[in-house]
């Protein structure tokens, strides 16, 4: 008869601490870096790196600490972070910026504290779903410029910003005694160079060589770019086991850097919410480590949020979870945290046993879709066993015993047979927790509202609509265009507009008609009025071909009961009197004079809250916007991003791990908006007097909006009989309870 206890724990965080790695060894201490045909080597000895990536803008000051003490818990070696040049110098004229969320030498510093290395991804494109991929906007308004090409304007900009991060970062670089132990110059330009011609292929080879011209003392390497010889060449993608015979057989003396392991995939407005298993993740960065690969890094480890206005797109949605092992918070997101940790674990313990070979074994064929790879001899070997059939189970023999390996797995096995890991199992004791959203009692949904001006404060006059970004240089999501029409007499008449982007709402005298409507049939008096258009983007392009020629707001006819007044003469007003006045922050917002009780209109104008707080707790807090529509918020003062309750359409058949992953799979919550919580980080909030502003599009209730925290949510561990489940929590958490559940199972 056999006893198994049932424990319930309610918990925010458990951990398990891992074993001594390279920057254990040597963080802090001025290192050499180089590498040879297997790994990168530090000190002349060969790294099994794994990596996640975290970007710093997309996380606050006050979250980095725990976010990088959760990924070294997890195994994580190396942090990947983009550098972000538009953040940096939104405005040309001006010095570079690093405050908040911004203070990349605060972070990179945090990661040294961690005994975390770092690899700086310059670019400076980044695309990574972030507003223009990463370019500034002024860089568009030079003369002749064309992007990532051999083109002297732009080269010209990008060498200038390259050399004061390097020199501003320089302390950091790994022979200075910094974590950077890696530097990338471009990114992915390889898949976009053909369409550059001869100038594309010079460019790439401008860039490295221009890279590698600073000095920086540690090795540069430039993602899906196989026609540089002097940059470590690395891939990005779902799979990258299959790049690494042909990247071995163009570079011989490269090791294999997997960049970009998605784990997840980004969303959009109108999007069911992405995941990807954590069996079909671990199986991919097993056989990268199986087939030869040294360092592999997780794309996204934590997502965060695209704060502000830097969500790309156009129309990414403002949470970058990305469905990863850290979620938008920084808190673990299972099975997907512990499960990958496990295999870390394993990686390290036979990392200098995988290393150490110099050449990569001959697969063992155990079927048609079934082989094994052996790292090493004797006691210290490892046997990584694969069944890429994606429908079956299928039982091999290896070694002289027979295994039953579940489809489209990978199986690690130890020199005695014993099975250390399988990427298809969950360990009973990583389970999925379930979490909940409880309101804030102190926040009050009492609100007062501020009604937009449409009349303009600093006016653009024009015969014809002028294209947005030319005047709000994307530092505002919003452009007014007005024009004055003639109506003969009352009626329904007709407004057909062409080729507006990216959103768009029409009034008459202030007076909303139509939301993002091509053809509307309106009803106006016979009389003089005022047609306005406010037109909002969802954020600039972030991948695409000459970038510099994008273009937003009213670029096509405007027509009026068909007659054409797009020459009409028109004023335009970039952004809104709110923004400029800056009423979302605490001085700001006693610069107009707001209205209690219920808007008198639905569209345009703004609504603010006053809050305290019993106690700011190191915790998840959002907004629950799902009583709003389209618009932004703001919490003292920082924008926390654009919100719309946009309901997710699509697919959303149950998942099955197995089988090539692409991002139409596994999407969950259909019919549900696309984002309902909006990330509210703990170091913006403050004891007293806190204040939310949101800009309100169009439509909505107010009186629904709620300050709400995340509640950790109960964990089930399975154990047996005299088997021990220990659990550590993060600092300032805690184990409310323990409730037990006791099951006789009879024995046959």
């Amino acid at each position: 008869e056999m006893t198994r206890h049932l424990l319930t724990l309610l918990l925010a965080f458990a951990s398990i601490s891992v074993g001594s790695r390279s920057a254990d060894k040597w963080m802090g201490t001025p290192v050499n870096v180089t590498y040879d045909h297997r790994a990168l080597k530090i000190n002349g000895e060969r790294q099994l790196l794994i990596s996640g990536s975290i970007h710093y803008p997309r996380s606050t000051p006050g979250m980095w600490d725990d976010i990088f003490r959760r990924s070294k818990e997890a195994g994580i070696d190396v942090v990947e972070t983009y550098i972000f040049w538009n953040l940096h110098q939104p405005i040309e004229s001006q010095e570079l910026f690093f405050e908040g969320n911004a203070d990349v030498m605060t972070f990179l510093k945090l990661a040294q504290k961690h005994k975390l290395w770092v690899n700086l991804r310059i670019g400076p494109y980044v695309c990574a779903e972030w507003d223009y991929g990463g370019f500034p906007e002024w860089l568009r308004e030079k003369p002749d410029v064309v992007f990532r090409d051999y083109n002297q304007p732009f080269m010209s900009a990008m060498s200038t910003f390259v050399r004061q991060i390097v020199d501003k970062l320089d302390s950091f670089f790994a022979p200075n005694g910094g974590p950077i132990i890696l530097a990338q110059i471009e990114n992915e330009y390889g898949w976009v160079e053909h369409a550059y011609g001869a100038n594309g292929t010079r460019y790439a080879q401008w860039a490295i060589d221009f890279a590698q011209s600073l000095n920086v003392g540690v090795p540069w390497i430039m993602c899906q770019q196989d026609d540089i010889a002097n940059a470590i060449n690395t891939c990005n993608g779902f799979y990258c086991d299959n790049w690494i015979s042909s990247h071995y057989s163009q570079f011989p003396n490269q090791p294999a850097f997997w960049t970009e392991n998605w784990p997840g995939w980004f969303q959009q407005w109108g999007e069911p919410k992405p995941t990807r298993p954590v069996q079909d993740v671990a199986f991919a960065t097993a056989r990268w480590f199986a087939r030869g690969g040294s360092l592999q890094n997780y794309y996204m480890w934590h997502g965060g949020t695209s704060f502000g206005r830097w969500a790309g797109g156009p129309g990414d949605i403002t949470s970058y979870d990305y469905d990863v092992a850290l979620d938008e918070y920084g808190y673990p997101n299972e099975p997907k945290y512990s499960h990958s940790k496990r295999l870390h674990e394993i990686l390290h313990q036979y990392q200098d046993t995988i290393i150490g070979q110099n050449n990569i074994p001959t697969p063992i064929t155990l079927g048609p879709n079934q082989d094994a790879y052996v790292w090493g001899s004797g006691s210290s070997s490892i046997a990584f066993v694969s069944n890429i059939d994606d429908k079956s189970e299928i039982s091999v023999k290896f070694q002289g015993k027979t295994y039953q390996l579940p489809p489209w797995s990978t199986t690690l096995i130890d020199s005695q047979g014993n099975i250390l890991y399988c990427t298809a199992q969950l360990e009973r004791k990583q389970v999925e927790t379930s979490s909940q959203w409880e309101a804030v009692p102190s926040f009050s949904a009492n609100y007062t509202w501020y009604e937009e001006p449409t009349t303009f404060w600093k006016p653009v006059q024009s015969s014809s609509p002028i294209e947005q970004f030319t005047l709000t240089r994307d530092l505002t999501d919003y452009l007014w265009y007005s024009t004055k029409i003639q109506v003969e007499k009352s009626a329904t008449h007709t407004l057909e507009i062409t080729n507006t982007q990216d959103y768009f709402y029409v009034f008459i005298d202030g007076k909303l008609q139509s939301v993002n409507t091509g053809n509307s049939r309106i009803y106006v008096a016979a009389g003089n009025h005022v047609l306005q258009i406010l037109v909002a983007t969802l954020g600039m392009v972030n991948y695409g071909l000459h970038m510099e020629q994008y273009k937003r707001g009213i670029l096509g006819t405007v027509k009026w009961d068909g007659r054409d007044i797009t020459n009409n003469g028109w004023t335009m007003q970039p952004g809104l009197y709110g923004e400029d006045m800056e009423i979302f922050t605490e001085a700001g917002s006693n610069r107009v004079s707001w209205n209690s009780g219920k808007p008198t209109k639905n569209a345009a104008i703004w609504v603010r809250y006053f809050f305290d707080l019993d106690q700011v707790e190191n915790a998840p807090y959002a907004l629950d916007l799902g009583s709003m529509e389209r618009g932004a918020a703001y919490v003292n003062g920082y924008n926390i991003g654009r919100y719309w309750l946009k309901d997710g359409q699509g697919d959303c058949t149950p998942c099955n791990y197995s089988g090539a992953y692409d991002p139409s799979k596994c999407r969950v919550n259909c019919g549900q908006p696309s984002q309902r919580f909006y990330h509210v980080p703990f170091d913006w909030l403050k004891s007293r007097d806190n204040l939310v502003t949101l800009f309100v599009e169009a439509g909505g209730d107010p009186s629904g909006v709620q300050l709400v925290k995340r509640q950790p949510g109960r964990v089930c561990v399975e154990v047996s009989e005299n088997e021990d489940a220990f659990v550590e929590c993060a600092p300032g958490s805690w184990i409310s309870s323990i409730d037990f559940g006791i099951f006789k199972l009879n024995s046959s």
